[in-house]
């Protein structure tokens, strides 16, 4: 009897643990760049270090440096329907701009090869920085073939 009962069981957790997968935002990351000067060793400071070594590749001036200084936006997401269109909006405020919201859209309007997560960059910096400002306040929009699939927001987002 006892047998039974764990071939059963081992039987039902393939089923128990899959999960249903969608369209939808696995993490985001902003990683601010407010120094030409790169961050410590510390532990704690290894992702804006890691941003800072990246943002400043080939940045061979002061002034290429400057210039790259800004908001850096990384969106993990899944795709789960590859076939399906995919956009992507941040909407967005700055610094200089007032209440005016500003959109950045990203497109995938051609079938990808297969479902898997994905990784999405929104950049600030430069010349746009310089005339807008700082990122204030930011929603992000995630659409599959024209439906919201997802959001996230900051928490000063109305």
């Amino acid at each position: 009897m006892r047998f039974r009962v764990s071939m059963l069981c081992l039987a039902c957790l393939p089923v128990a643990c899959t999960q249903v997968r969608t369209t939808r935002i696995t993490d985001l990351t902003d990683l601010p760049l407010k120094s030409t000067t790169v961050p410590d060793w510390d532990w704690e400071k290894a992702p804006l270090r890691a941003n800072a070594r990246y943002a400043m590749y080939r940045a061979n001036t002061a002034s290429q440096r400057k210039e790259r200084l800004g908001d850096y936006y990384y969106l993990d997401w899944y795709d789960a329907e590859p076939q399906q269109p995919v956009k992507i909006v941040m909407s967005y405020t700055q610094a200089l701009t007032g209440a005016a919201v500003l959109t950045r859209t990203v497109e995938f309007n051609e079938p990808r090869a297969k479902a898997g997560s994905r990784q999405t960059q929104f950049f600030f910096s430069g010349p746009e920085r310089a005339k807008g400002g700082d990122i204030m306040t930011w929603r992000i929009d995630l659409y599959c073939n024209g439906r919201l699939a997802d959001h996230r927001q900051s928490y000063l987002w109305e």
